[in-house]
């Protein structure tokens, strides 16, 4: 078939930016991946992407192909092409550097790499094939970046660490043989760490291999939990929230959002303080009240059930 690559062209020098049409031939099951190999070897050796196995294996070819982040070299031409051509752009978040082609430090590693990575070991510890089954899901992320693309906060903060990043070091956390579970829940419950994100599960869907980052994000929360870690020694108001969305429900039966928001923006007189414009204007919208929060009928029972579970785990409120 005779297919028309419209490519996103910038940096280069004199290169104008704009798209750049090259017409090759190709089968319908040629990969987007390889047709740009084939623009670039006959027609443009400077023609800059990234990409290096072929076989969705190393995560670096991802692309936005006619609006949607892909890894191009598992997409053939045939099933994305419309009316005979394909725009081919940068994905969304990475900084170019030329043409299609990203910083992939910039938008992955060095985020993945300022957690601590590597099994620190007691050299005793057995792990079961069960106890392993999770890590090794996390293991199979190719670091290609589409959940980040696909994340929505990093649409407003880029400073969030990531799905990827995350992801990454769940298998750390998790894994029987480490002896650091509790200095990683406390390093990825810092600002930009699991607390920050929004479980929107856009992370999940766009994973092109079934790894579910967003779930993996959920299970590091809970698991920091049960270590007694409910936030980073830099980001205090994860656990203040944590605490005063429990003393709420266990107190009343249900979430007083009023005294949540002020306890989690620090306490009676500074979150008060802080969260006095926003509560005047929740006021007179007639979306909050004065009124005392009121109990929830089955109140003393959920009680119980908040004292049964701290005599089960051996917790304190």
């Amino acid at each position: 078939m005779e297919l028309t690559l419209n490519v996103r062209r910038r940096g280069g020098g004199a290169l104008e930016p704009g798209l750049q049409a090259y017409q090759i031939e190709v089968t319908p099951e040629t990969s987007v991946f390889d047709a740009l190999v084939k623009a670039r070897e006959e027609q443009d050796g400077s023609l800059a992407f990234r990409g290096n196995c072929s076989v969705g294996f190393c995560g670096d070819c991802t692309l936005m192909v006619n609006g949607k982040q892909v890894v191009s070299c598992l997409v053939t031409v045939g099933k994305v092409q419309k009316d005979n051509e394909i725009r081919i752009e940068p994905i969304k978040y990475a900084t170019v550097t030329k043409d299609v082609m990203h910083d992939v430090n910039q938008f992955l590693w060095d985020k993945a790499n300022s957690l601590s990575a590597g099994i620190v070991s007691n050299s005793t510890a057995a792990a079961t094939e069960e106890e392993l089954r999770p890590v090794r899901t996390a293991m199979r992320c190719t670091m290609c970046g589409l959940c980040d693309d696909g994340c929505t906060v990093i649409d407003v903060n880029t400073e969030f660490k990531g799905p990827a990043a995350l992801t990454r070091i769940f298998r750390y956390v998790f894994d029987p043989r480490d002896t650091r579970h509790v200095e990683r829940a406390v390093e990825v419950g810092e600002i930009n760490g699991i607390w920050d994100c929004v479980h929107c599960w856009e992370a999940s869907e766009h994973c092109p291999v079934g790894i579910d980052p967003t779930h993996r994000i959920m299970e590091l929360r809970d698991r920091s939990v049960r270590l007694g870690v409910k936030s980073g020694r830099g980001n205090r108001s994860a656990a203040r929230h944590y605490d005063a969305f429990e003393r709420s429900v266990e107190k009343s039966g249900w979430l007083d959002e009023r005294a949540l928001a002020i306890q989690s923006s620090g306490g009676l007189i500074r979150g008060g303080l802080k969260m006095l414009p926003t509560g005047l204007k929740a006021l007179r919208r007639g979306k909050a009240t004065l009124m005392p929060h009121p109990k929830r009928p089955g109140a003393a029972q959920i009680a119980k059930l908040f004292e049964r579970y701290r005599q089960v785990t051996g917790t304190r409120h």
